[in-house]
């Protein structure tokens, strides 16, 4: 029997979005939302679901875990938690997601909990967030709380879910802009018992559906053959689950890690978790185990037979897998079709948690890609070619990500033995940064904020200068363009003994600028020539400390205020001139120039010397209209498939461009041909006219 995974259709989800239906006397809301503030876009929603499971049928929408932002390159289908125990004789098992084709489906077996109408709250520790809140963990807190004990919802039962633990959890996730931080998130689950039973040989599950493809590559493949590419395995030493794409021939392609981990758990004032098994037993309780296990999506045997019903999961929870024997297969499946895994990581047993306790577990979820010598590697099906992208060397940067997980969650310990958890050295606050373009010259401007950062752990402050970085022409098409930005330019602070000593002197503005409508005062500013029109370009400009004898120096992340360029000609203030033509860019376009994207429908070529407010209007040779674009300077960002798949909401635009995508307004694809323009000045009603041609 064939297994293949749909998702939700679009209406289906924006009915779930809205939906307040009476359950049990209470009101029943999902709700799912996405980070936002990393250069990882990972979804949670409040039924205890993470991902988004359509995200390959609509790749228009929230992310499901993806990294890097924006680039296509996705992570995971589905994951949940589950939570089984033994209640007075009883094995009882609550999941809040299952081995199911479309994801989470409300009231479906398997997903068993809901919520009573809370949907997320959010908090920031930045002080200039419109969130922000003194009790945040976090630059981007997710807050919401969910529950297993109503057995029915929307009015009808869940199916399977008679006999509930009654769980209740409170949520959170914490996620960071700083560069050390900007690929992973990490999850916090306080996990109350209100029932009447103790639960005994407590166990904690992270259920996963992890896979990593490239959902803008055209022909995407569907059904399973889209899931059983995977390569998976597990990290000894750091008890992480990870995946990497094993078999696809994904182009563009972006070789990357994925990896969850359960990074610790607070269970009566111990960190309950095996790598602190020591002070676990010392504190008289039993060391923990945290073990991975995995079984098919479609119909496995034996090792990898699917688990189904309370019985059959809580056995594969407190079971230790035979990882050993079978990690090559884990790894190699993939390059035949045959990878289609789902993981499980488990931590347990926690020998009882008695009414009204609380147990608090923090699971961590990281991405990273593969260092530059692992990319343009497309392995084939010979057994040995997980070896060329999946090895130590080429997970360090995964690794490196997940040490920071734990470094986070370790905190730092005070005086009286007490530990302050998420409390790390810290780079300097973000500079506040502005672009201005004109005639292929971007000026670049930043206020000083970051001077006067004081670390949180040190007490100090720990500035020692700026960076400016700028992204290559087409590192968007490849899918890097939030990761692959090069160092241009840096200045710090002199005499202190680092880096370059150069000082500021080279960009440090006589007298603060200001600008209509925004009230920062930049001090700094840089101008960098060279930008090539109808390109898309990214410029951030960093702050760095100093760092001291225990950590390196920290830096913020290139994306933290990153802003997407698209240099080109500035508004044309006179239109009626000989000199200053209205024109396009490529003519003679040629499908699929130079920055177009994977597919037809994310094409672009660019009328050139607009004034501030115009019509464009393309017509055929014998004078039928094909499209009509309205341009307004002040606000256009954009408007077509290709901005929305390669580009991000943070663009400054030339203001005298404007992109067409090559489409009729009945949204047909143009054939081989000459064709003719007009631009109409909306002020002065002066019209140009043009031509140019297709060629296929």
């Amino acid at each position: 029997m064939a297994y293949i995974r749909y998702g939700f259709s679009f209406s289906v989800l924006i009915a779930l979005l809205l939906c307040t239906v009476k359950d049990s006397d209470a009101q029943f809301i999902f709700e799912r939302t996405a980070v936002d503030i990393s250069n990882l876009g990972i979804s949670y929603t409040n039924v205890g679901t993470i991902g988004r499971p359509n995200v390959r049928n609509q790749p228009v929408g929230l992310p499901s875990m993806a990294y890097p932002k924006d680039s296509g390159t996705e992570h995971l289908f589905e994951a949940g938690i589950w939570l089984g125990a033994i209640v007075d004789g009883q094995t009882r098992v609550s999941t809040s997601a299952v081995t199911n084709p479309a994801g989470y489906t409300t009231g479906a077996a398997g997903f068993e909990f809901t919520n009573d109408g809370t949907v997320f709250n959010q908090l920031s520790s930045l002080s200039d967030s419109p969130d922000f809140s003194p009790s945040a963990v976090s630059h981007q807190d997710l807050v919401t709380q969910f529950t297993d004990r109503n057995t029915t919802v929307s009015g009808q039962p869940i199916a399977g879910h008679e006999n509930p633990l009654f769980a209740d959890i409170n949520f959170e996730s914490y996620n960071w802009n700083f560069g050390f931080t900007e690929n992973l998130s990490i999850a916090k689950y306080e996990i109350t018992n209100n029932s009447n039973s103790a639960w005994n040989d407590f166990y904690f599950s992270v259920y996963s559906d992890m896979v990593v493809r490239n959902i803008n590559a055209p022909n995407v493949e569907t059904g399973g053959q889209f899931f059983n590419k995977g390569g998976t395995g597990w990290i000894d030493d750091l008890y992480s689950l990870y995946v990497f794409d094993r078999g696809s021939l994904d182009q563009p392609r972006i070789n990357t890690h994925a990896a969850i981990t359960i990074i610790g758990s607070e269970y009566r004032d111990v960190d309950f978790h095996p790598r602190n098994a020591e002070a676990v037993e010392a504190a008289g309780l039993p060391a923990p185990e945290l073990t991975p296990d995995w079984w098919l999506f479609g119909a496995g045997t034996g090792d990898f037979s699917r688990p189904s019903g309370d019985l059959d999961r809580y056995n594969r929870m407190t079971s230790i897998w035979p990882l050993d024997q079978n990690r090559n297969r884990l790894r190699n499946d993939g390059g035949t079709g045959d990878g289609n895994f789902i993981q499980l990581s488990t931590l347990g047993p926690f020998p009882s948690i008695e009414p009204g306790e609380t147990v608090t577990v923090y699971v961590s979820y990281n991405a990273a890609v593969m260092p530059p010598n692992f990319q343009g590697i497309v392995p084939g099906t010979d057994v040995s070619d997980a070896d060329q992208i999946d090895n130590p060397e080429s997970r360090a940067n995964l690794e490196e990500s997940i040490d920071w997980s734990y470094r986070l969650f370790d905190g730092q310990e005070n005086e009286d033995g007490t530990r302050e958890r998420f409390l790390v050295p810290e780079p300097p606050a973000v500079p506040n940064m502005r672009v201005e373009l004109d005639a292929g010259i971007a000026s670049i401007y930043w206020d000083d904020r970051s001077e006067l950062s004081v670390d949180p752990v040190t007490g100090e402050e720990d500035f020692a200068g700026y960076r400016l970085y700028r992204t290559q022409i087409g590192d968007d098409l490849r899918g890097v363009i939030s990761t692959n930005a090069q160092m241009l330019r840096e200045w710090d602070v002199p005499g202190d003994g680092r880096g370059f000593n150069t000082g500021f002197d080279e960009v440090r503005l006589d007298q603060p600028v200001t600008f209509p409508d925004d009230p920062v005062e930049y001090r700094y500013r840089f101008n960098l020539p060279g930008m090539l029109s109808g390109w898309q370009y990214l410029l951030a400009v960093t702050a760095f400390d100093r760092g001291d004898e225990r950590t390196p120096p920290l830096e913020t992340s290139i994306n933290a205020n990153a802003i997407r360029v698209f240099p080109g000609t500035s508004v044309n203030r006179e239109f009626s001139s000989d000199e200053n033509k209205v024109g396009i860019y490529p003519n003679p376009y040629r499908v699929n120039a130079a920055w177009d994207g994977s597919s037809a429908l994310s094409r672009k070529l660019h009328f050139y010397n607009l004034p501030q407010r115009a019509e464009i209007r393309i017509y055929t040779l014998a004078g039928e209209i094909v499209a009509t674009l309205d341009h307004n300077a002040d606000t256009y960002q954009g408007d077509t498939r290709w901005f929305r798949e390669l580009s991000s909401s943070n663009r400054v635009m030339s203001g005298g461009e404007h992109a067409w995508d090559l489409l009729s307004e009945a949204n047909q694809t143009l054939s081989t041909g000459l064709y003719l323009f007009t631009v109409q000045d909306r002020e002065s009603g002066n019209v140009q006219r043009g031509r140019f041609a297709i060629i296929k």
